[in-house]
């Protein structure tokens, strides 16, 4: 009897961990890129929108000779309703190469993002 109770202890915890993580993973959400301007030749900031208190990671930056894709996450957590979902979003991305005449590709649409234009 004291096996069961103890092994069904590890499966309870078991079950709040993975939910925990589930959740965690949910509030995860990629950021759609709307622009980027150019820093230098191997350095972009590339501009999205969500909230204010939202958590920015560089998920992913894939290069090829013709095209750049860029990928960006958003940890976002808010208690109640809220309206600062257009708050900018900007991150800086290092190249390995000069952008050259090189596309910029959202990584998570697969959308080409357009340059900037003059603040």
């Amino acid at each position: 009897m004291r096996v069961l109770r103890g092994r069904r202890r590890w499966v309870v915890a078991g079950l709040i961990v993975v939910l925990t993580l589930a959740t965690l993973r949910l509030l995860y959400q990629p950021v759609a890129l709307q622009s980027y301007r150019i820093l230098d030749p191997q350095s972009l900031v590339v501009r999205g929108f969500g909230s204010a208190t939202a958590r920015t990671n560089l998920s992913d930056v894939s290069e090829t000779d013709s095209s750049v894709s860029i990928r960006v996450d958003a940890f976002t957590f808010e208690l109640g309703p809220s309206t600062t979902q257009g708050h900018a979003l900007d991150v800086v991305v290092h190249l390995d190469a000069p952008l050259a005449d090189r596309t910029v590709i959202d990584g998570s649409t697969g959308q080409e993002i357009p340059e900037a234009t003059a603040p």
